[in-house]
């Protein structure tokens, strides 16, 4: 028998309801040589195979509270080093037990955590890759919910999205963390990793003390950019002195942290050339600070290679190598920044949980075949820090490796009827088995895909649509034209129903006429519309749909009952959200319900509104009528929005 496991499901179900998401297209990159990619490369007295590695993106799969490895993780990073990765990075690693951001975050403060780092490192070592121990504390990006102590930072201001209450480190903690710094930095060595990198970056403990919006200190420890530095620096050469040699030390670095007081790449340069001068190895780039996290974990909103400019312009700078990251997402654009001269090693994050073969595709120009990391957020960062482990959108069995492996082959036969997301992806999982596969599917293939990337920066959402498509033709699935009844009749010994969703039409009086149309409907066919609209429901549905109809100038005025909008919209996309809400004027009120739609008017609870239109964006529901008849007959199946599927 061959089992979807539930984690598969899961995803696609969370694919098929996360329909509304906000990014810029991507840019088409020509395809460049890539022999430098695959070159080795000397960081310190260390050799990399190639010039890629893992970041170290959170990926909350550690035991939760104590940050012991687990079989989980391990399971996790060793499908990504047998793969051509030439380092991996296993995310941040708290020095601190009030230092920790998540509470599913490796740790090394305690000598009882070195044996599962061990561990960890062994069997990454087992499958080809080198790896980074990536050294940190939160500092104000720490929360007393999640340690039970009060985060500790340069000056006790509050970061803008955990809203928590540091307090100013003393003297005294300083010099214990700097001692809780070099002691992890020699637990590194014991477990085995490769390299030590130091976490300047991302507005974290470090990082916070160089940045003026962050270290409002008076005493030797602020004000004068030397004075900001001191503390930074002397963890660093602590570090560095402890690990004498044994390992190169390298730094992580915001290139730029994007609030107005912040620390800009002129400063960042300078601590780069000191960090070299005092025995770094070498540096890696990132960008961004809680504050401004969108920079930090980048949401489809922002450019594809926006610190590529930073890393070119430090490189030619400094002799030692130059690592950049932030969304390097297509395979030409990683190929050149090599090729070009612009960086010395490319980190992926993201892109390498969701198609783990990236870099195998590169080097034998696989490239239609590469699943490209969407930009999303929604299944590996935001569940992350909810404290849950990181899955995937585009890639069902990222995060459950241990539990989710395709078996031997089959011979049965598969009717799936829907051609969504859901229903594509389970397809190809049983045609990768050997199945014989037919897909019943009335309208084109994608489901939904057409109206998710119809609002504004969402564009690259069809890559996910062209992958599944190419995988489909791939494997020479059978699609058949045609809306299924329920008496029909089918040669399969499983089918599997993926029809999806449908809107719900609430049961307000007036709802039928004609002015009253449905977001779907508005962007699947991408209808032009003027004037004055109200848009009925403010989640992820309604909000897009403002988008798309404040950028073509309409007047939008958006009806939510509850006393928020927007809600499921992770951290890293509801401040751009509600910045494109305001820069569209739309109209926001909370707390209202409609009571009637007259002609051309909306009654609400407290007040009548004109328009020209009304747009229902009231939810969905399944579209499950065929599962009861088809169930008497066959060993039916229901994935995406009606989620039920155990094996076949």
């Amino acid at each position: 028998m061959y089992v979807l496991c539930e984690s598969v499901i899961l995803n696609i179900n969370s694919l098929a309801n996360l329909y509304f998401f906000n990014f810029i297209f991507v840019n088409e990159y020509k395809e460049g040589k890539g022999i430098k990619l695959f070159e080795p490369i000397k960081i310190g007295n260390v050799e990399l195979k190639n010039r890629v590695i893992m970041a170290p993106i959170e990926n909350g799969m550690a035991e939760v509270g104590t940050g012991e490895v687990t079989d989980r993780i391990i399971a996790f990073f060793e499908e990504r080093a047998q793969h051509n990765i030439a380092m991996i990075m296993p995310g941040s690693i708290g020095v601190s037990p009030e230092g920790r951001g998540l509470p599913t975050q490796l740790s090394l403060f305690d000598e009882k955590q070195v044996a599962g780092h061990k561990r960890l490192v062994d069997a990454v070592h087992s499958k080809g890759s080198l790896v980074a121990a990536q050294l940190y504390h939160a500092g104000r990006q720490a929360s007393e919910a999640i340690t039970g102590l009060d985060p500790l930072a340069p000056s006790a201001i509050p970061c803008g999205i955990l809203q928590n209450h540091p307090k100013e480190i003393t003297h005294e903690q300083m010099d214990r963390i700097k001692e809780q710094f070099r002691q992890a930095a020699r637990w590194s060595i014991e477990a085995g990793y490769d390299i030590v990198e130091v976490h300047f970056a991302h507005g974290y403990l470090l990082h916070s003390f160089m940045s003026t919006h962050t270290n409002h200190r008076t005493d030797e420890y602020g004000g004068s950019f030397e004075n900001r530095i001191k503390y930074p620096m002397d963890v660093l050469k602590t570090v560095i002195d402890e690990v004498n040699g044994e390992v190169p030390v390298q730094i992580r670095v915001s290139v730029d942290e994007y609030v107005e007081d912040g620390m800009k790449f002129e400063e960042v340069k300078k601590v780069c050339h000191l960090a070299k001068e005092m025995g770094v190895a070498s540096i890696s780039l990132s960008a961004g600070c809680y504050d401004a996290v969108e920079y930090a974990i980048q949401p489809m909103f922002i450019p594809q290679g926006f610190i590529i400019p930073f890393a070119k312009e430090l490189k030619a700078e400094i002799d030692i190598p130059v690592i950049v990251a932030a969304r390097l997402n297509d395979a030409h654009l990683i190929e050149n920044v090599v090729e070009n001269d612009e960086a010395d090693i490319v980190a992926i994050g993201r892109g390498l949980i969701a198609d783990p073969l990236l870099i195998d595709k590169i080097k034998v120009h696989d490239y239609d075949n590469i699943c490209y990391c969407i930009a999303c957020n929604q299944g590996c960062i935001d569940r992350v820090l909810g404290g849950m482990p990181a899955h995937c959108m585009v890639n069902p069995v990222a995060g459950e490796e241990l539990t989710c492996k395709l078996k031997g082959k089959s011979g049965k036969k598969v009717a799936i009827i829907g051609a969504d997301p859901a229903g594509m992806e389970a397809a190809i999982t049983a045609a990768k088995r050997g199945m014989k596969v037919t897909v019943y599917e009335k309208d084109e293939l994608g489901g939904k895909f057409k109206a998710l990337s119809t609002p504004p920066e969402k564009d690259t959402f069809m890559m996910f649509d062209r992958y599944l498509v190419s995988q489909m033709k791939k494997y020479n699935i059978e699609v058949i034209n045609k809306e299924v009844k329920a008496d029909d009749e089918f040669d399969a010994d499983t089918i599997i129903l993926a029809t999806g969703s449908k809107q719900i039409v609430p049961p307000i009086q007036g709802i039928d006429q004609e002015f009253v149309l449905q977001a779907e409907d508005i962007l699947e066919n991408q209808k032009k519309l003027k004037g004055n609209i109200v848009v009925i429901g403010g989640g992820l549905v309604g909000t897009e749909t403002c988008k798309y109809l404040g950028n073509q100038g309409a007047h939008v005025t958006l009806v939510e009952m509850k006393d928020n909008i927007a809600d499921g919209i992770g951290a890293t996309f509801i401040g751009h959200m509600f910045a494109k809400l305001a820069e569209y004027h739309v109209d926001i009120k909370t707390n209202e319900t409609v009571k009637q739609i007259k002609n051309h008017e909306v009654v609400l609870s407290n007040t009548t509104i004109p328009c020209d239109y009304v747009i229902i964006a009231a939810g969905y529901k399944a579209r499950n009528e065929l599962a009861e008849e088809l169930s008497k007959k066959y060993d039916v199946r229901v994935v995406g929005d009606v989620f039920h599927l155990e094996e076949f």
